[in-house]
């Protein structure tokens, strides 16, 4: 049916919808309380029977949905830099007017498609800095009522500075699906401008991947990327949280012996532990592959905005397949602000966050000293 948003879910359609994951007990409990219902054991399974019996207002049921595409909608940004010839034409006449992106990112077989006909656009009027914004629609059988039609949006930015094509790929979710479309459209757009004599056939392009550094100056890179915010709106407070694996290659010394033989990857969560002996002893830091840093800060952009934020830097795909070809990807989450008299949104704000981030990444990664 697809009118299925339309219809107030009850009976084990609605068990099933309260029952997600998504959906928190205090979430539940906020709804339940606001009737004037208290209940001896406040577990997320005291309320579901309860909401199940009585029901959801339309109300109720709509600020459950806003709660659960808020949790979703967690950008994260990769950076991808390519060397274009001086002198050539702007990107936006660089692209076929005709230029259609469902067909380039269309998938045989795939449970997924773009919405619309969605187009590069200049940004401020720049021909030479161009974005396209877009919207991936899933289909899911396999969820629940509320899942099984999902939508994730995603960006791609072209910036062209002096003889270098900075490539910023936005991704506004976790979904696969948004990053593999974004993927294959930054290929496809590379391939254009190579055809239209911006780009020499032989050049790459540069990402930024675990495997383009030594154990050592990973370690570095990361500090600095996370602890270097001088010339941003952003101040350092803590690091919160680092993932790291023993590298198996070496014998580790006795101090760090235990590692090798019963680690494989190893989560340190608490405070300032960019102080920790892992950090401090750079003796250690060859026998480590770190592929995760999160830290805390505080931000204000004159006044406007300001809060508190934390910012991930990440080679998700090393952590969980040990893949060393694995790009970096900056997320930013947690935001609190001090006082929001703008009413701007989180999400708007995070990507002003990440703003400021990839515009220096690739400079911060070719400066390690």
């Amino acid at each position: 049916m697809n009118n299925t948003k339309y219809i107030l879910p009850y009976g084990d359609t609605l068990r099933d919808y309260l029952n997600d994951s998504s959906i928190t007990k205090s979430e539940l409990r906020s709804i339940i309380r606001r009737r004037g219902v208290f209940v001896a054991v406040e577990e997320k399974s005291s309320y579901v029977p309860l909401l199940v019996r009585t029901g959801l207002t339309p109300c109720e049921l709509q600020e459950l949905q806003e709660s659960i595409i808020t949790k979703e909608e967690n950008p994260k940004r990769q950076t991808q830099s390519v060397k274009c010839k001086a002198g050539s034409q702007s990107l936006i006449s660089s692209l076929p007017l005709n230029y259609k992106i469902s067909e380039v990112a269309k998938k045989p077989f795939s449970n997924y498609k773009v919405l619309g006909s969605p187009s590069f656009k200049p940004v401020d009027n720049n021909p030479d800095f161009i974005e396209l914004n877009f919207t991936v629609e899933r289909y899911d059988h396999t969820q629940n009522w509320v899942k099984n039609t999902t939508q994730f949006s995603g960006k791609v930015k072209l910036q062209k500075k002096n003889d270098n094509l900075d490539i910023n790929i936005s991704l506004s979710h976790t979904s696969p699906e948004t990053k593999e479309v974004a993927n294959k459209i930054v290929t496809d757009v590379i391939k254009q401008l190579k055809s239209n004599n911006c780009i020499e056939q032989n050049e790459s392009v540069n990402k930024i991947r675990f495997k383009d550094f030594s154990n050592e100056d990973r370690i570095i890179f990361l500090n600095k990327l996370s602890q270097d915010n001088k010339e941003y709106e952003l101040n350092f407070r803590d690091t919160k949280d680092i993932g790291f694996s023993p590298d198996p290659s070496d014998n580790f010394p006795d101090e760090i012996s235990w590692m090798q033989k019963d680690i494989t990857n190893l989560a340190l969560q608490g405070k300032s532990l960019h102080s920790t002996v892992f950090f401090r002893n750079k003796s250690f830091h060859k026998h480590i592959q770190i592929h995760k840093i999160e830290a805390s800060y505080t931000f204000d952009y004159s006044g406007k905005y300001y809060g508190s934020c934390n910012i991930t830097y990440e080679f998700p795909e090393f952590s969980t397949k040990n893949d060393v070809n694995a790009e970096l990807i900056i997320k930013v989450t947690n935001v609190r602000f001090r006082d929001n008299k703008s009413g701007i949104s989180q999400s708007k704000m995070k990507e002003i966050l990440l703003s400021p981030k990839f515009t220096s990444k690739c400079t911060t990664w070719l400066h390690i000293d």
